[in-house]
């Protein structure tokens, strides 16, 4: 038994397997949304956003213009860009939902990345259900903050959209941050989703 495994710690390699499970599930995720949307997306209209966005930038560090101006340049083009990318967050929202609650529903709780390290989910409450795959993919997979993205960019102004989306954003990150280190450092290695829904991964032998 390993000292990590005396103390009650999650073991490192263990970790490490966790956070790479959790890149190449995101990267599927964003890779298969892109290239299913590609064909709905006007690229010149999208190239035309992005030059625009480089363009603001660098007159931006030439002082050409003021944080003010920099700012509000920048937001618009974020939120035509969004606007142009809505088909992408549905089909990034429908591919989480395979991949994160149907997929681990019927497979023994493992999502893609999760069954080539040889992780799976469990319930510590007895079997594994749909509710408690939902609600974690809802805070550690981004998928409520996809949600609110789309909501808000079909019904909302341009003002609205960026606060909530902002504030969406970054409490995503603080969540995903604080789960990092909960996993690492805590004696059970368990994540903020995993304490909510009462849930654990655990290597699959």
């Amino acid at each position: 038994m390993s000292e990590d495994e005396k103390d009650g710690k999650p073991e490192k390699p263990f970790f490490v397997s966790r956070c790479l499970a959790f890149v190449v599930d995101m990267f599927i995720v964003l890779l298969l949304s892109s290239m299913i949307a590609t064909p709905f997306v006007d690229a010149n209209k999208m190239l035309t956003l992005r030059e625009q966005s480089v363009n603001i930038v660098e007159k931006y560090q030439k002082n050409e213009m003021t944080d003010k101006e920099y700012l509000v340049e920048i937001s618009n083009l974020e939120y035509m860009m969004a606007r142009s990318t809505e088909l992408v967050t549905i089909i990034m929202i429908l591919i989480s939902v395979l991949n994160f609650v149907v997929l681990p529903l019927y497979n023994k709780g493992q999502s893609i990345g999760k069954k080539l390290f040889k992780l799976k989910i469990v319930s510590d409450t007895g079997e594994l259900n749909a509710n408690q795959l939902l609600f974690r993919t809802f805070i550690a997979n981004f998928l409520l903050l996809n949600i609110i993205s789309i909501l808000f960019i079909m019904f909302a102004d341009r003002d609205v959209y960026m606060y909530v989306v902002e504030l969406f954003t970054f409490a995503q990150y603080i969540i995903t941050f604080g789960s990092i280190i909960m996993i690492a450092f805590g004696k059970e290695g368990l994540a903020i989703h995993d304490k909510l829904v009462h849930t654990k991964v655990v290597k699959v032998n």
